[in-house]
């Protein structure tokens, strides 16, 4: 897994990454709804640089891929590693908001994106609530 430097632009896109292959696939709309929320200017990195952590991970996923050849999305472990970069509690607030908005990108919230968003919701100690306090004062 490439290392990245905590709170870093490559980590946050990362995290969004994660979620955007979560339900196995990549959608268009998905990087489209990123460009309408000027995401890229928001994390401070290109969509080139963005393209390329996507890339990065996609490349981790199927190096990590079973002797079976199976690739585990859902994998607690690596979720772990890579939301713990981020600690900064504003930096997850957005990065939440720009998940929600990924997730909702094709007009369904799947089992798995919904499964993923909780379990960082609860590792970073947040709640729905919290976090909806968090954007409307942010």
């Amino acid at each position: 897994m490439k290392h990245y430097e905590r709170n870093s632009p490559e980590a946050i896109s990362r995290i969004l990454a994660m979620m955007m292959i979560t339900d196995a696939k990549l959608d268009d709309r998905e990087v489209e709804v990123l460009d309408q929320l000027r995401a890229f200017d928001i994390i401070g990195i290109s969509r080139a640089a963005f393209s390329q952590v996507v890339e990065d991970y996609c490349g981790e996923l199927l190096g990590a891929g079973s002797a079976s050849g199976r690739v585990r999305l859902v994998d607690k472990e690596r979720i772990d590693r890579i939301i713990d970069l981020v600690d900064d509690h504003a930096t997850r607030v957005n990065t939440c908001g720009m998940i929600l908005n990924i997730a909702n990108a094709d007009g369904k919230l799947h089992d798995s994106e919904l499964a993923v968003f909780g379990y960082v919701l609860e590792r970073w100690g947040m709640t729905l609530e919290s976090l909806e306090r968090d954007l409307t004062h942010h």
